[in-house]
């Protein structure tokens, strides 16, 4: 599916839909790429953008201005590619939309200002990337950012290893789009740069600060294994020696040649660790603003602890392991039980048994709060009301310190 028979990801996978009018979406809507968005996610933060967030108080406008507007504009883009590929291109929308707004007011008294970029989750790496990486700094006056993971999430290596969240027809989009356990998931999240690069990386820091965010716990809780030590994309992401692996080789391309699909596989972990790499923990455009959640009501992991609930810590050297691919891993022995109760039939009895954990860190489900709270450069602020991560911005508070920011930022550039 992501790419041709017998070849690595190819960006040209995923194709953005411009939309079609209707309802909200006018034509020159769709031109400055609402129609691109996933509706039911930003439709009505970028109504608000449009028709509401110049005015964060009553009446008010920046000194020596009759009234503001925003133009907003929107940069759908291929989330599954290198951000790195997507920063890139975003600069092609920030021109398109400096340069039309000029355009238009030419020959007025209307003053167009340097934009401001508005981010949600991977945007902002996508971002950061473009101002940072592709030299675009310059060319916006500042950047907001509502829910990055900055460092990226433990909750990738979750997903990827069992699957995403929900059951039935209540799973996530992702969980349909991505993969529901491990074979799915691992097929499709683990071959685009993409989702790679929200893999935590060699900066990461959970909520406590700490950097092992990966552990293995024995069944009185003591531990016996915490990872990483200082790279996680050698001792986690390429590791085939441990059972705790992100990858099982079998599931990247089934049926396909396993080395050659490892080889792709690696391929892409070496664009997301060449991407953070370049961005390290400090690129920040110099005039960052953020917004995170930091209370429990949409607990995250900020750390993958796997425990043991069998009756050996280490399993058997002889002993069978079984995978249910949802976030259990068994060893043990197949046995016929003499009673004719049972029918006869192999039972599997497990010896050990580790399980992924519950997340249980301050966070949105999926960004945890350390991702905010150890960001190093932009003033970062925590959001009193939690709020889940795909709706960030239908938080009445967001919309209220976005609306703030950037009311200041017009500011700055009118002084």
């Amino acid at each position: 599916m992501i790419g041709p028979k017998g070849a690595p990801f190819s960006p040209d996978y995923l194709e953005v839909d411009p939309g079609t009018v209707g309802g909200a979406l006018t034509q020159e809507r769709i031109d400055r790429g609402w129609g691109g968005l996933m509706q039911g996610s930003y439709a009505s933060f970028m109504m608000w953008l449009d028709l509401t967030a110049e005015t964060p108080a009553a009446g008010q406008v920046p000194k020596g201005c009759f009234n503001l507007h925003y133009e907003a504009w929107a940069h759908p883009y291929n989330w599954t590619d290198d951000n790195l590929n997507s920063g890139k291109k975003l600069g092609e929308t920030v021109d398109r939309a400096v340069a039309e707004t000029e355009q238009k007011y030419q020959g007025t008294d209307v003053l167009v200002l340097k934009p401001v970029i508005v981010t949600h989750s991977m945007g902002g790496l996508v971002s950061r990337a473009y101002t940072q990486i592709h030299g675009g700094a310059g060319k916006v006056h500042g950047v907001i950012h509502g829910a990055l993971p900055c460092e990226g999430a433990p909750a990738a290596y979750k997903r990827i290893v069992a699957g995403f969240e929900g059951s039935g027809v209540q799973g996530t989009v992702e969980r349909w789009v991505l993969g529901a356990n491990q074979q799915e998931a691992t097929a499709t999240a683990a071959n685009m740069p993409g989702v790679l690069e929200l893999l935590p990386n060699q900066f990461h820091k959970g909520t406590d600060g700490r950097t092992d965010w990966l552990r293995v716990t024995g069944r009185t809780g003591a531990n016996i294994c915490s990872k990483p030590a200082s790279n996680p994309y050698v001792e986690i992401y390429l590791n085939q020696s441990d059972w705790w692996k992100l990858i099982e080789i079998e599931h990247l391309n089934p049926g396909e040649n396993s080395r050659k699909t490892f080889e792709s596989f690696q391929l892409q972990l070496r664009k997301a660790m060449s991407f953070h790499a370049k961005l390290g923990p400090s690129a920040f455009h110099p005039n960052t603003r953020m917004f995170y959640a930091s209370d429990t009501s949409h607990p995250a992991w900020d750390h993958i602890e796997w425990k043991q609930s069998g009756r050996q810590d280490s399993p058997a050297s002889d002993a069978i392991r079984q995978s249910d691919g949802r976030g259990q891993i068994e060893w043990g022995q197949y046995f016929v039980h003499p009673a004719p109760l049972y029918g006869g039939a192999p039972t599997f009895a497990a010896d050990t048994r580790y399980q992924l954990q519950p997340p249980e860190a301050a966070g949105d489900g999926t960004v945890h709060a350390g991702s905010g709270r150890y960001v190093s450069g932009p003033m970062s602020v925590a959001t009193d009301s939690g709020f889940e991560h795909q709706a960030a911005y239908d938080l009445t508070e967001a919309r209220r310190l976005t609306a703030e920011w950037l009311f200041d930022m017009v500011e700055e550039q009118l002084q």
